[in-house]
């Protein structure tokens, strides 16, 4: 497929999603390289949307900023993006990730969210396709990095609108990430991007999830009824207190019992992954903590009664980490075990819309 865009050479198709096509291009006066994401048909309409979200996310780190759009000779509708290194899900099939890294790129998207929510978007395609590490992959200490993390596909990012309707009684989002209420059709809000991320997080330990075990041979309404349930027993039972930390299981909590328009206390999130960042530091090197640390409690509304205190607050952590003497030292260079040719069974599905279900 030849494309033709003013000033700009394409070099190479490097990635497709439902409605878009994404290629690397050369700018021909500078020869720095860029991606352009490319409607498939004429004015479909997501990728105006995606160019509208993020003109308003302009200046937000962990936001890729535009460089151009136009519209080619066929009315097709470009986006000329900075080139990214690689996607999550590419990277982990390449390398297991520890918990330590897990839970940082945890802070890192919560600390982007936050800046999503109080401009009152929702992202809802949240998956390890759409975060993006900005450049080539050394070691996990690389995330410490200013922008290192990064966010894309906004094609069906909303607006948050109290009392809309156009986000109920619809399937937004993919297959295995998308939210219990995405699933039920329910109003759709802030928890639900921090639902999505959830299932990233757990995801990215063993490339799998309890729903994900089983091989569909098709979207068909069978299928769709079984995840939704799976989704929601998951939260019910005790199998995540069995397996993770009491901070993961108080995310948990906290993200079941918030109501869909209410903006989450992310204070309390960012400190409860850095008690879980800390928690996990034992894996690379010998860290002796300076302060005792306890649970935070959320300002909102939820466990009121609870006895968790609130955790002390460490500004300057990543400095904390980088200064210390261990990250410096002669076996911190084997800390990190890099797998290679991991056999990764499982494929991300990439419904959507409900319409996108075949009975």
């Amino acid at each position: 497929m030849q494309i033709q865009i003013p000033q700009y050479q394409v070099l190479a198709n490097i990635g497709c999603g439902s409605q878009h096509l994404v290629y690397l291009a050369k700018q021909i006066q500078n020869s720095e390289t860029y991606a352009i994401k490319i409607e498939k048909k004429p004015r479909i309409g997501q990728l105006e949307n995606e160019i509208d979200i993020l003109k308003r996310l302009n200046g937000v780190e962990g936001i890729p900023q535009i460089k151009e759009t136009g519209v080619t000779r066929e009315g097709k509708v470009f986006l000329i993006l900075p080139l990214l290194y690689k996607n999550l899900l590419e990277l982990r099939k390449q390398i297991k990730f520890s918990n330590w890294f897990i839970m940082r790129i945890g802070l890192r998207m919560i600390e982007i969210l936050e800046q999503l929510h109080n401009k009152n978007i929702l992202h809802l395609d949240i998956k390890p396709e759409n975060i993006m590490i900005c450049q080539e992959f050394k070691n996990e200490y690389d995330i410490l990095k200013s922008g290192f993390i990064q966010l894309i596909d906004f094609g069906l990012s909303q607006q948050y609108q109290e009392n809309s309707e156009s986000l109920q009684d619809i399937f937004i989002g993919s297959f295995n990430f998308a939210s219990r209420s995405s699933h039920y059709g329910q109003p759709l809000g802030f928890k639900d991007d921090l639902e999505s991320l959830l299932y990233v997080l757990l995801y990215l330990k063993d490339l799998t999830l309890p729903w994900s075990n089983k091989q569909y041979q098709g979207f068909y309404n069978l299928d769709f009824e079984q995840i939704k349930k799976s989704k929601f027993n998951f939260f019910k039972t005790m199998i995540l207190q069995q397996k993770s930390s009491n901070h993961l299981s108080q995310f948990i909590s906290y993200i079941d019992q918030l109501n869909h328009h209410v903006l989450p206390d992310y204070q309390y999130i960012k400190q409860l992954f850095k008690q879980m960042i800390q928690e996990s530091n034992h894996q690379f090197y010998y860290f002796k903590q300076d302060q005792q640390q306890s649970f935070c409690t959320p300002t909102q509304s939820y466990k009121e009664d609870s006895n968790i205190q609130k955790i002390s607050n460490y500004e300057n952590f990543d400095e904390i980490l980088l200064d210390h003497k261990s990250y410096r030292s002669e076996k911190s260079e084997k800390t990190i075990i890099l797998v290679s040719n991991l056999v990764v069974k499982y494929n991300t599905q990439q419904i959507k819309s409900i319409k996108d279900i075949k009975y």
